[in-house]
């Protein structure tokens, strides 16, 4: 895990109802290892034939090299996959086609415009008949948003499980090395090097370190609904959450907001346990008006629950970049407005939910995968807030696969003690 779950004023063991017992099966949790590179002067990929790719909207970039081939999105291209397969096309029939692209990606790129600037290049890249291979690097800078290049992580491990041709990895630098020059440079190194399996590797103040995944068990019958009160107030989100919310209510008495019914009506009161309100939770307006909503139809909260939907199975030479855009920005978007809505409210848990699996990435599951492990990492920020007092409550992340029962994958998390980033264990081949 990125970092241990935080939890304040946490309330006393509820006994899980039988559906929402651990199983005793064996789980991941991602964690950092060490793996340096040559002190000095590490190989490097060579600069000759790359591409750098930048936001076009973004001129504020000092540290662009001058002699790398720059293409700025809605500039040189327009950024559709037509465009980038046209402009891709020339460069290969003049004899230019590049080895390798590197997108620029700072702290302030949102995951959904993240989206906009990377898969276009990854349907193009696939739908070409080209064989020669293709190195990609997305590299995020800065110490915002660590969940973009977590997202970006596991786009670059599905890309190379669909293509052989492709070979992705995932570059966050909050601190530039001593050997590089620049974040470039660094692009160029993790490019030369072997791509860790879960294609993720960040140089921070404690050196360079990359993505694996660490097993553990929970024990069989001991997980506790911790924070799931009878009676208690939770706001439930995403579009996978009605069915969890019913759940609450109907097993445990709770008091449920159900945030994103029924776009442009008004809230609608099914009964006085379950209050419907709409919006959206990529608008901050919105999800702050589902916080209100429930504080003034219950008195508070005690825990929020985002569910978002992952999106279908498609693969990259198939993928829409407008309904990528539209999921992430309601999953990865969404979860941070509700954690910035209810920063101040002392909540037993803020629970993120999803039902991909984000450490395996198979063919076909790039945004599903993407908003799984951009979920967790903001789960682990948010555990890091907490643990500083500026949150309460336990922050939890479950992706789940599969139609399974969320209600249990929540009381396995809090039950472990792991909540800050928990996986079902990969499944055999």
């Amino acid at each position: 895990m990125d970092t241990n779950t935080a939890a304040v004023d946490r309330p006393p063991r509820q006994r899980a109802p039988e559906s929402a017992r651990g199983s005793g099966a064996s789980w991941h949790s991602p964690v950092w290892v060490p793996a340096a590179v040559h002190r000095l002067s590490p190989p490097a990929f060579p600069a000759e034939g790359m591409l750098l790719v930048v936001d076009g909207r973004d001129t504020g970039r000092a540290w662009v090299p001058g002699t790398v081939r720059t293409v700025r999105v809605g500039r040189d291209v327009t950024g559709s996959a037509l465009s980038w397969s046209t402009y891709l096309g020339g460069l290969r029939e003049a004899g230019r086609g590049p080895r390798g692209i590197v997108f620029d990606l700072p702290a302030t790129t949102s995951a959904e415009r993240a989206a906009d600037l990377v898969l276009p290049v990854l349907r193009a890249a696939c739908c070409s008949t080209s064989p020669d291979p293709l190195h990609l690097a997305f590299l995020a800078t800065g110490r915002a948003r660590p969940e973009l290049a977590a997202a970006l992580g596991a786009v670059a491990q599905v890309a190379g499980a669909e293509d052989g041709r492709l070979h992705a990895v995932s570059v966050r630098v909050e601190i530039l090395p001593a050997w590089a020059r620049d974040p470039f440079h660094v692009a160029c190194v993790e490019l030369a090097l072997p791509r860790p399996g879960l294609a993720e590797v960040r140089h921070t103040t404690a050196g360079r370190e990359i993505r694996v995944l660490r097993a553990h068990r929970h024990p069989r019958g001991t997980a506790a609904l911790y924070g799931l009160r009878p009676g208690g107030r939770y706001l439930v989100g995403g579009g996978l959450g009605e069915r969890l919310a019913l759940r609450l209510v109907a097993e445990l008495g709770a008091r449920v907001v159900l945030f994103g019914a029924s776009p442009g009506a008004g809230p609608e009161q099914d009964d006085d346990r379950l209050l419907r309100v709409p919006g959206r939770p990529c608008q901050y307006a919105d999800a702050r008006g589902a916080v209100q909503a429930a504080r003034h139809a219950f008195g508070g909260l005690d825990g929020v629950l985002h569910c978002p939907s992952g999106g279908e199975l498609r693969p990259l030479a198939r993928q829409s970049t407008a309904v990528a855009r539209e999921t992430l920005a309601d999953a990865v978007s969404g979860a941070a407005h509700l954690d910035r809505a209810t920063a101040a409210l002392p909540l037993d848990f803020f629970a993120l939910v999803t039902d991909a699996a984000p450490y395996q990435a198979p063919a076909g599951a790039s945004v599903p995968a993407a908003v799984a492990r951009a979920l967790h990492s903001i789960a682990a920020t948010r555990a890091r807030l907490a643990a500083a007092g500026s949150r309460h409550g336990a922050s939890v992340a479950v992706c789940r696969p599969g139609d399974t029962d969320r209600l249990g994958a929540l009381a396995d998390a809090l039950g472990s003690g792991r909540g800050a980033g928990c996986a079902p264990a990969p499944r055999a081949a």
